[in-house]
């Protein structure tokens, strides 16, 4: 038996890991279509694509043999593992560690909780020093940047006093200096024995993870000084490798525009959600890694970057492209006037003059020629340096178009630049999985509505849905347990996390259906009417159910008993509840 400790939280963290559209792809051809991949099953014998998958959720589905669920179930039915067993397959390829069943794991995940309730307080403390006298060169640097003060709630901004410990002071009211330590919010210096604020003097900026907690923070220093910029440290909740600034606020943007937008700075990052580009993303003081990457492809199939115009920005703009390629991502690159970076081309130009430049980026290969020299001996010789990156390139049809379009124009043989590209070509992906055919769930009239609805409504109404519904008036077991499992949740949940608490693969199925299924999205209006009419059939099956017991006071000559139980029936009709 195995002793990893796979807790929500852990599952939680591979899932986001393991791209399921890269898994999927080593085992299915895929075309993107709108928000989905679409490609021929794995699964069954055919030739016309039925099997969908959903990036943006990590789910899949077949509408032909109904087979469906997230990666870590597609991993079990084509390498034929346990449970546990593809858990740990996946966290091992995509590098996220699994915890053991010990004392010392239960400790990490109590101090993983600790370390965010450190980071909420001291989120908290930076608002509201923002808002004090001492905050008044924040608030003037926000406003020169032009953030309204209205914005400033919605972006999180706040102030760290300049002082030595004054969120020290703050928080050790209630917690050991050492556990601020380790939150990344003071620092132990050489010399003092007395720890003191890592964040000084600046702007602060709340960073959140992939699953939407603070798990850092970023400052902008408002005096002279060095760094200019300061992140936390790596820690228990922060990790830069795998974290995007306001990636929880660029999710749904990017698959609606079916591209990304990768700057370097908060600022740069922030401007551009304040000028209404909401798909944009910043790295956090390290370059773009495979981690990030495989983040963004999940999201949408095209990445802009967007660097500093200088050297070291085109530079970095090129080792984004190739982990991008590598990724399987679509990369242009949006060039910026010299010496601007889109905070100052947004506060000077404004934001039209950033619409227009992201009309017509620039193709990457053209991007990646620009600098070569003109002499043609040597612009050859460099140009053919180019072939390993291009060789990177995931994408089969992408990766020849680049290579015959590089070999046209710097007049050499493609087949010079295909074996200098061949040193970075991804490896083939294996044959496809015998079948895993799938009975499908068939559900009575209303039910199908009220599992889609709970499963796409969110939180604030499943509280005001889930309290009226009669779970013994439920017909279906599939949609009583996942009325049963929300219910006892009391929170938000994933809906991968709902189909993993069955090994019941009809359920994971049907989740994955109505999950990937193409149905208008649902209104409040359609809620209501859905759950209205629910709820009127439930109050109907109620009152049918009193019906023996009135017959049978009948024939007992029991007036009163009858009279009691028809007036109950009455007032059950009467009185149905309404969302």
């Amino acid at each position: 038996m195995s002793d990893v400790d796979l807790s929500p939280e852990v599952l939680a963290r591979v899932r986001e890991a393991a791209d399921i559209v890269e898994v999927v792809s080593e085992r299915v051809h895929l075309n993107r279509r709108g928000r989905r991949w679409i490609g021929l099953c794995p699964f069954h014998e055919e030739k016309t694509p039925s099997f969908s998958v959903d990036a943006e959720r990590g789910l899949f589905y077949c509408f032909g043999c109904h087979a469906g669920g997230d990666t870590i179930r597609f991993v079990m039915q084509t390498e034929h593992l346990g449970f546990v067993e593809a858990v740990e397959h996946l966290a091992r390829r995509f590098g996220v560690e699994l915890p053991r069943k010990s004392p010392e794991a239960r400790r990490q995940q109590q101090a993983a909780d600790h370390v965010r309730a450190l980071l909420n307080e001291a989120q908290a403390f930076f608002v509201e020093q923002l808002q004090s006298t001492a905050g008044a060169a924040a608030r003037s640097e926000l406003k020169r940047r032009g953030f309204a003060p209205e914005t400033w709630t919605s972006f999180g901004f706040g102030f760290a006093p300049d002082s030595w410990d004054a969120l020290l002071t703050h928080l050790e009211r209630r917690h050991p200096q050492g556990a601020v330590v380790k939150a990344g919010l003071a620092v132990v210096g050489e010399q003092s024995r007395r720890p003191y604020d890592r964040f000084r003097n600046r702007l602060t900026f709340p960073i959140h993870g992939s699953d939407g907690r603070l798990a850092a923070f970023g400052g902008r220093l408002l005096g002279p000084g060095e760094p200019k910029y300061l992140n936390s440290p790596e820690g228990p909740v922060f990790h830069k490798r795998s974290t995007l600034f306001r990636l929880p606020e660029a999710r749904r943007p990017m698959g609606e525009a079916g591209l990304a937008i990768v700057v370097e700075g908060y600022f740069d990052c922030l401007s551009l959600h304040r000028a209404g580009f909401p798909q944009a993303v910043a790295t956090l003081g390290t370059a773009l890694t495979a981690d990030h990457a495989r983040i963004l492809r999940r999201l949408a199939p095209k990445a802009i970057l967007c660097y500093d115009a200088d050297s070291a920005g085109r530079k970095a703009a090129a080792a984004g492209a190739q982990v991008l390629l590598a990724a399987g991502v679509d990369v242009a690159i949006l060039v910026l006037p010299p010496g601007k970076d889109p905070d100052d081309l947004i506060r000077d130009d404004g934001a039209e003059a950033f619409a227009a430049l992201l009309e017509s980026p620039t193709p990457l290969l053209d991007f990646l020629l620009t600098d070569l020299p003109e002499d043609r001996r040597e612009r050859r010789r460099l140009g053919a340096e180019l072939a390993p990156l291009i060789g990177s390139a995931r994408d089969p049809v992408a990766r020849f178009s680049m290579l015959e379009e590089l070999a046209r124009r710097l007049d050499l043989p493609l087949e010079v630049l295909r074996q200098g590209s061949r040193k970075n070509a991804p490896p083939r992906p294996p044959a496809a999985a015998p079948g895993v055919m799938v009975e499908a769930v068939r559900l009575p009239p209303g039910e199908r509505e009220l599992l889609r609805i709970l499963l796409e409504c969110g939180d604030a109404w499943r509280r005001r849905i889930l309290p009226l519904v009669d779970l013994d008036l439920l017909e279906a077991p599939e949609v009583r347990k996942v009325v049963e499992l929300l219910a006892e949740c009391g929170r938000d949940v994933a809906i991968q996390d709902l189909a993993e608490t069955s090994e019941d693969p009809r359920l994971i199925a049907l989740i994955a259906a109505l999950t990937l299924g193409d149905r208008p999205p649902i209104s409040e209006e359609g809620i209501r009417a859905q759950v209205n009419i629910l709820l009127k059939r439930q109050a109907e099956l109620r009152s049918r159910r009193l019906q023996p017991e009135i017959e049978a006071a009948a024939g007992r000559g029991d007036l009163e008993e009858v009279a009691r139980l028809q007036a109950e029936k009455r007032e059950m009709l009467l009185k149905t509840p309404k969302i």
